[in-house]
């Protein structure tokens, strides 16, 4: 049982896209943050380089003045002078404790301690001999400031690599999450279109079997529960059609059967009368006896194509033997020479003699079908063509006539039993419409198929049966 169930086919797809979303707002997530810290840290950076900067140049500036006053004070002795002296030397020592406190890596603060040691002295040397003795402490000064600038440039150049470093590291770590982050949200989209489109695809499936007849509807749909009920109802309905077309066949069956009897009766009183049996009939009676003799007997094709058309629904079984195709064509056409002669309509009969392994009653009703449609629909003085070849990969039978022929908008409606179209069946009677459905059938039965060709004049209808079912020899 799924730990998850969703109610509705909006509550998967919206959880389907936060699903898939939330590697990919991960990964933004994370190159935001590291891309923030990355300038967090160079802001940091940068100020502390500029601060550092400028209290390295006030301390140069104020070594220079140091050294100047002191030269001054030692030519001319103003008490003044020294005063500046002093002042200056303060304010370094007060500089160099302020970068100290910004810069406190062990290779700097030693620099900057033995600066400012340096510079402690030369107070005391100012106040004890504040002459010649100060001015030969400018030098060591000088050397130590010029230490501490070059460790100060030393760290700055290993800030920025740690720098580029970093931010080399983040974009490497950014492609490793791409190329994680893609493939599986392309996993994830992938399962959840399965899980999408799963249940709409078994239901599609479900439709197309109650189509074509065979009602082998899943009796259980996984998915969202809306479309566990959208397919627990194309089970229920598979269930009624089938129900409905069971009904239909056991009525058409025992109407045809109940029809027969008194059919039977009739033709027999028919023929008793043609006979001249209860006495002679007059030129007008003879006429009206023929038209009864010609209604009959189409009434009898109608009863037999309502039987053909249970017992091929009913019975999927196939018995096969082999037939000779010509001699079965043959014997179909010469029912139907009276009908045809009527019309003034002529068959042509083109193909090979051979035999086929099949059901023959199967196969006869549907090429009598066809042929019946044919003869029927084909105007006065025109042609039915029946041509059969062998191909590498089965048998290939077509038949055609020259009559107004199938509309393009009823091709996929005609094979439907019961249907009619719009073209007009010539003859006094009008036919059931399931002609075309029991050729169908039959043809299906043997792993065949059946379709209307594209033709400039009537209809024609090809009916294919593999080879590997027909084992096709010579006759």
């Amino acid at each position: 049982m799924p730990i998850f169930q969703p109610r509705s086919i909006l509550q998967l797809v919206l959880v389907g896209f936060l699903v898939v979303l939330l590697p990919i707002l991960g990964a933004l997530v994370y190159g935001a943050g590291s891309f923030s810290s990355l300038a967090q840290s160079g802001s940091d950076d940068l100020e502390e380089v500029a601060d550092t900067a400028e209290i390295t140049q006030r301390l140069a500036k104020g070594l220079t003045d140091i050294e100047r006053l002191t030269r001054q004070y030692k030519l001319l002795k103003e008490p003044s002078l020294l005063s500046a002296v002093s002042t200056e030397v303060t304010s370094s020592i007060a500089s160099l404790k302020s970068l100290r406190l910004l810069r406190p890596e062990p290779e700097i603060a030693r620099s900057i301690e033995q600066t400012q040691e340096l510079m402690l002295k030369l107070e005391k040397t100012l106040q004890e001999r504040p002459s010649a003795r100060a001015i030969e402490m400018i030098q060591p000064l000088n050397l130590s400031l010029l230490q501490l600038r070059q460790a100060l440039e030393i760290d700055l150049k290993r800030k920025v690599a740690a720098a580029k470093d970093a931010a080399q590291t983040i974009r490497t770590r950014l492609l490793i999450l791409s190329f994680t982050v893609l493939p599986g949200t392309l996993i994830l989209i992938g399962l959840f279109s399965i899980l999408i489109t799963r249940p709409i695809k078994m239901i599609d499936r479900g439709i197309k079997q109650i189509g074509t007849g065979s009602y082998e509807v899943p009796k259980r749909f996984s998915g969202p529960r809306d479309l566990q009920l959208v397919g627990e109802r194309v089970r229920w309905l598979g269930q009624r059609v089938r129900a409905s077309e069971e009904s239909q066949e056991r009525f058409l069956r025992h109407i045809s059967h109940e029809l027969k009897t008194p059919l039977a009766t009739i033709k027999e009183g028919i023929e008793l009368l043609a006979d001249g049996i209860p006495g002679p009939l007059t030129a007008q009676q003879k006429e009206v006896l023929a038209i009864l003799r010609s209604g009959i007997q189409h009434f009898q094709v109608l009863i037999n194509n309502l039987l053909d058309f249970n017992l091929v629904r009913s019975n999927k079984a196939l018995n096969r033997e082999e037939v000779d195709l010509r001699e079965l064509v043959q014997g179909i056409v010469r029912l139907h020479q009276l009908t045809a002669q009527r019309k003034s309509v002529e068959f042509e009969i083109i193909g090979e003699a051979m035999r086929v392994l099949v059901d023959r009653s199967v196969l006869n009703a549907a090429i009598d079908n066809l042929i019946s449609n044919a003869v029927h629909f084909s105007p006065e003085g025109g042609k039915v063509h029946v041509r059969w070849w062998r191909k590498p990969d089965g048998l290939t039978l077509l038949i055609g006539d020259e009559g107004p022929g199938i509309a393009p908008d009823e091709r996929d409606k005609v094979f439907l039993p019961f249907f009619q179209g719009k073209a007009v069946r010539v003859g006094p009677l009008k036919g059931t419409g399931i002609g075309l459905s029991v050729a169908r059938e039959c043809v299906e039965l043997h792993k065949g198929r059946i379709r209307i060709l594209d033709a400039e004049r009537g209809a024609w209808l090809e009916m294919f049966l593999p080879g590997t079912s027909l084992n096709l020899h010579p006759g």
